[in-house]
Order: structure tokens, then C-alpha cells, then sequence
């Protein structure tokens, strides 16, 4: 008897949970649906400001359109120079060659050089790169992808060792174990790769950290692939072909994990590949970027590690020197404010109308880490081109009518987690696609406390009350729902009338309605009284 009211209290709460759970996607995907079909209607509405033809405009504002269009690139001595594409004249389809034609500034806007791109008189410094999941990157995400249950579920990352086109050897990376397992051409075992380096003992090997990000290539001497495989933590160059393991960089706070990835020469590719960097002239360098802000420069030729704090930068290192290149100014949003629609709204609200001041900076990096300021080029951008949103109040006011219907608990999670964690929760995946979307949703259809969430949520309390009164079979279960209705708003309305309408009727002693959930009145406590027998009872009584 009390297994059997165990499972009924069990198999209620699931029925709650599930009904709550369903009709809370239903609503969130119909909020989703209404802010889609408003953004697609507004998108058309959204222009950059109106700009004159260039007919009309003035010498300094065709000067500092070009400067706005251009790219500024260094020299290896500091000297910046301002690259620009003339644009195709409208309505001339007869000018193909434009698009190969580029005009080289100076610092002072005397025109150096014209023509075509592949005839560039100056060699400009190349910079790091970062890595991210293209091409040859391979991301923490598209490892969980490869693992899910699908038609290919037996997908897995395989590295191939062998001379030529004959493969002698398979490298299998196992994402539980998180190591690498090696089979020769027959099928057979011939050993184990881990932090620790190679071993043919399963008892030996010693497991990677938690994956985050790898990319490969095949240096020049090889046709085998190098991996630099990043963890949480650290940084490896893993060659297959030579059984070496090699730790490149390590976090030594435990609590502060990898960020970012930068890259330059430190692939040894072939002369004509894509990515190819000439070694003569660059050094193999590597940055990692730690989430306490640091930035971690790893070089080789000779070998050296260097650790800087600069805000924006990119970093390059020639035979000779190391140069950082930074970017700032108004015009460029504060640090975090991305993760907050309506902080960033604001602040690009504060920009319109205004001229933006935007700098870069070329600092060459001595052996300590010191920065010497080699160049700093300035310009401004006129108001013209500061983008008007003309729909901003319309989405703002949609926005705002949409998550009024949200939960207040959206609310009282978000305090209770802090900024800190829905900051790193919105600007990383590191928990699946599943908990990214779900973290969107929940910044994004949150009420913010608005008055009229908690309005709405007080009216359909009283509904409630009123439709419950009378229904009500016991005072837990009627303060539940009221609780519940008030922290679900209209999720938890739409569960309350699921699992809860059910038809009433007038008591005869009191008069007063009541439901049928109950043998007696909840108000005069009678009892139910019993149908009255039809005439056609006699036909089954004889």
C-alpha cells in the first residue's frame, strides 16, 4: 500500500513536470517565432544613414570616406601606410580591371603608388591568425558532434602515418579515454599516445586534459600530419611519424583556462600552400590568451616565451624583432557589453549623430616583455557613417511585450547564477549547443522585472483563485498552483488549466458551486448526492 502511493505521489509530480516542461517550449518557441517575424519585417527598415552621392561631397569628405574604406598596414620599420580599392563607378559595367587596382597612401595622404594588387611595390608585416573550427581546425564541438548517435555514428578522428600514398600506421583518438590508440595496417595494436608522450603500455599512457581545439598539417620533410592539440590547459605538438609529444604551453593556474589560440609560421608548410609563411624572414610564433586576459607569446628560432597585457592586439615576430599591433577608440564597443542586447543598444543609441575617434598603434616588444611605441596613426569617422537603426523602437517595444509573458523565475536565476557565470555561459559553448540555446533564450525572453510581468502574473494568480476555489481538494495542492502560476506567468496558467479544469456544479444544500474532484462541498462539507432513478430502471428491475 505504500509502494503504491509512492509511485502515485511520484508519477503526479512527473506529470506536472512534463506538462510544465512542454508548455514552457511551446510558449518560448512562440516568443522566438514573434521576435523572428519582427526582425524579418524591420530588417528591410534598417539603413546606415543617408549619405550624399559622391557628386556631392566635398574634398575632406571624399578624403575621409577613403581613409574609412582603407586597410592600414605596417612596414617592418614602422612606417603605415593606408591601402584603398577604388569602388566601381555605378551604373560601369566596363571597368574589370578596378578590382585589381589599389592606391597606397601615407600617414599624411600623399598618394604613393597605383596599381594592380600583384605589382605591390611594399612588403607589409603578415600577423597572427586565429584558430578557430575551419578548414584544418578542428573544435570541442565538432568532437561532440562526431560522437552523437547518427548514421555515422562510427566516425572518429584518424591520423594516418605512412611515405607517399601507402598508409602504415592509424591513429585513433578514443574522446573517453582521451588518448590516442595505434593500429598497424593488419588491424593489430602497437601502442598508446597521451600528455606523457608515446608508450605501448595501456597502464603507462597518460591521459590528455578535456579537448578544446586542434589543428594539422603536413610539415615539409613529411606526409605524415602534426597535430598541435589544445586541452583546457595546455598545448601540444603531437608527431605521429616521430612518436614525440612535445608540451608547448601550459597555464600554470589551474583555475584559469586557455581563451583564444593565435598562430603564425609555426606550421611548417610547403612553398605554395595557402597558409605558407616565409621562415626566412618570420619567426615560428605561437599566443595563447589566457581568460584572466593575459597573453602568452610562445616563439621559437630561438626559443622564447614572453607574457603581455594589451587589449586589442596582434603580434608578428621577424629574424630581427617582435611588433604588437593594437586597435582602439570610441567607436569600438567596451569589453562585455556585446553580451547584453540592450547595453550594447544603448551605447551604439549614444554614437549616432557623432564624429568616432579611432586609433592603431605598432609597438615593437623587447626580450622582457616591454613595448616601445613605434608608430600610431589616428583618424576620425564621419557622423554620416554611424549606422541609424530606424526600427530600433519597434523591436525594443516587441522585444519588451513578448517577455512580459516570461517566467519571473528567468529572473530570480539569473541573479541567483551572477553575471559572471551567464557571461561565460553566452560567450562559449563549452556545455553543447543545448545549454548555449537555452542560455539565449533565457537572457533573451527574460522580464527584467518589469512591472507589467508582474501585473500579468498577479491577475492570473486571481484567475486562479477564482477558478480554484471552488475545485479545490486540499490547501497544499491550492497554494501549490497559486506559487506556481505566479513564478510561470502564462506557462504556468496553461499547465494549472491542463491539469486542473475540471466541470462544477451547484451544491443543493449551500447553493454555492463546487467540483467534482470531491465527494463533499468544500464549503458545507454535504456529500454528493446520488442520481435520482430514471423511469427506465423499472424495464431493468422486472
Amino acid at each position: 500500500m505504500k509502494l503504491k502511493n509512492n509511485l502515485k505521489y511520484i508519477a503526479t509530480s512527473a506529470k506536472v513536470f512534463m506538462t510544465v516542461l512542454i508548455v514552457l517550449i511551446a510558449v518560448s518557441i512562440l516568443q522566438g517565432i514573434i521576435l523572428e517575424i519582427e526582425r524579418t519585417f524591420t530588417h528591410a527598415k534598417q539603413r546606415p544613414a543617408t549619405t550624399k552621392p559622391e557628386t556631392e561631397l566635398t574634398q575632406e569628405e571624399k578624403r575621409l570616406n577613403r581613409i574609412r574604406n582603407s586597410t592600414r598596414e605596417f612596414l617592418p620599420d614602422g612606417t603605415i601606410h593606408l591601402i584603398h580599392k577604388p569602388r566601381r563607378t555605378p551604373g560601369r559595367m566596363d571597368e574589370p580591371e578596378i578590382d585589381e587596382i589599389e592606391q597606397i597612401y601615407d600617414a599624411n595622404d600623399n598618394l604613393l603608388w597605383e596599381g594592380p594588387i600583384d605589382k605591390r611595390p611594399y612588403e607589409y608585416l603578415s600577423w597572427s591568425k586565429q584558430l578557430r573550427g575551419f578548414g584544418k581546425n578542428f573544435t570541442q564541438q565538432q568532437m561532440k558532434q562526431i560522437q552523437m548517435i547518427t548514421p555515422g555514428f562510427s566516425r572518429n578522428i584518424e591520423i594516418p602515418v605512412g611515405s607517399d600514398d601507402k598508409i602504415k600506421q592509424i591513429w585513433r583518438y578514443h574522446p573517453g579515454a582521451r588518448y590516442f590508440k595505434g593500429y598497424n595496417t593488419n588491424g593489430e595494436k602497437i601502442g598508446y599516445a597521451g600528455s606523457t608522450g608515446f608508450t605501448d603500455s595501456k597502464s603507462k599512457v597518460k591521459p590528455f586534459e578535456e579537448f578544446r581545439l586542434f589543428t594539422a598539417w603536413c610539415p615539409q620533410d613529411s606526409y605524415s600530419p602534426t597535430l598541435l592539440w589544445q586541452t583546457q590547459r595546455r598545448i601540444y605538438q603531437i608527431d605521429f611519424e616521430k612518436q614525440h609529444v612535445e608540451l608547448i604551453f601550459e597555464s600554470t593556474d589551474s583555475d584559469i583556462e586557455i581563451e583564444r589560440t593565435r598562430l603564425h609560421a609555426w606550421r611548417d608548410l610547403k612553398p605554395g600552400e595557402k597558409e605558407y609563411i616565409d621562415h626566412k624572414k618570420y619567426r615560428p610564433l605561437l599566443l595563447c590568451m589566457t581568460k584572466d586576459g593575459k597573453h602568452h607569446l610562445i616563439l621559437r628560432e630561438p626559443r622564447q616565451q614572453l607574457s603581455l597585457t594589451v587589449p586589442r592586439p596582434s603580434f608578428t615576430a621577424t629574424k630581427q624583432d617582435i611588433f604588437v599591433r593594437n586597435y582602439g577608440g570610441d567607436a569600438l564597443p567596451p569589453k562585455g557589453i556585446a553580451n547584453s542586447r540592450e547595453l550594447f543598444d544603448k551605447w551604439l543609441q549614444e554614437l549616432r549623430g557623432k564624429p568616432r575617434n579611432l586609433w592603431t598603434e605598432l609597438y615593437k616588444v623587447d626580450n622582457q616583455g616591454g613595448l616601445e611605441l613605434l608608430n600610431r596613426y589616428d583618424w576620425t569617422l564621419p557622423p554620416s557613417s554611424v549606422p541609424v537603426i530606424r526600427a530600433r523602437d519597434s523591436r525594443t517595444a516587441v522585444k519588451r511585450g513578448v517577455s512580459q509573458f516570461s517566467p519571473p523565475l528567468y529572473d530570480l536565476v539569473v541573479r541567483l547564477l551572477g553575471r559572471k557565470f551567464w557571461s561565460w555561459a553566452y560567450s562559449s559553448r563549452n556545455m553543447g549547443d543545448f545549454f548555449y540555446s537555452l542560455v539565449r533564450m533565457v537572457l533573451d525572453i527574460r522580464p527584467y522585472g518589469g512591472v507589467i510581468n508582474r501585473v500579468l502574473s498577479a491577475l492570473m494568480m486571481g484567475f486562479v483563485l477564482w477558478h480554484g476555489w471552488p475545485r479545490r481538494t486540499s490547501w497544499a495542492k491550492f497554494v501549490f498552483w497559486l506559487v506556481f502560476v505566479g513564478a510561470f506567468n502564462i506557462v504556468g496558467l496553461l499547465t494549472y488549466l491542463a491539469l486542473n479544469h475540471t466541470a462544477v456544479i451547484n451544491c443543493p444544500v449551500c447553493g454555492k458551486r463546487r467540483g467534482l474532484a470531491r465527494v463533499d462541498c468544500v464549503r458545507c462539507q454535504a456529500e454528493l448526492p446520488a442520481p435520482e432513478r430514471g423511469k427506465l430502471d423499472l424495464i431493468f428491475s422486472t
